[in-house]
C-alpha cells in the first residue's frame, strides 16, 4: 500500500514539473538579454528540452519557467533582503 502511495505521489510530483516548467511560452529569446551560464547545465537543460519538448520547446521557454516559479516562489524573500541591503545612493 505505502509502494503504491509512493508511486502515485511520485507520478503526481512527475506532472506538475512538466506542466509548470515543461511548456512552451510566449517569450521571444531575441527580445531578451544574454546571460552566461554554467557549460554543465547548459548542456543537461538542452538535453532535456530536446528530449521532452519534442520542438516546441526552447531553452529560453525553460529557462523562463524556471525563473518565473522561483520569482513567484521567493519574490518576498528578495525583495526584503534587497530592501535590508546596503543600497548605493547617487
Amino acid at each position: 500500500m505505502k509502494n503504491a502511495k509512493q508511486k502515485s505521489k511520485k507520478a503526481s510530483l512527475t506532472a506538475e514539473y512538466k506542466t509548470t516548467f515543461l511548456m512552451p511560452t510566449n517569450f521571444l529569446a531575441r527580445n531578451g538579454k544574454t546571460v552566461y551560464i554554467n557549460k554543465e547545465f547548459h548542456h543537461k537543460f538542452t538535453q532535456l528540452v530536446f528530449m521532452v519538448g519534442g520542438g516546441k520547446l526552447t531553452l529560453s521557454d525553460y529557462l523562463h519557467n524556471l525563473l518565473q516559479q522561483h520569482f513567484d516562489d521567493f519574490g518576498a524573500e528578495m525583495r526584503e533582503v534587497y530592501n535590508n541591503s546596503d543600497k548605493l545612493n547617487f
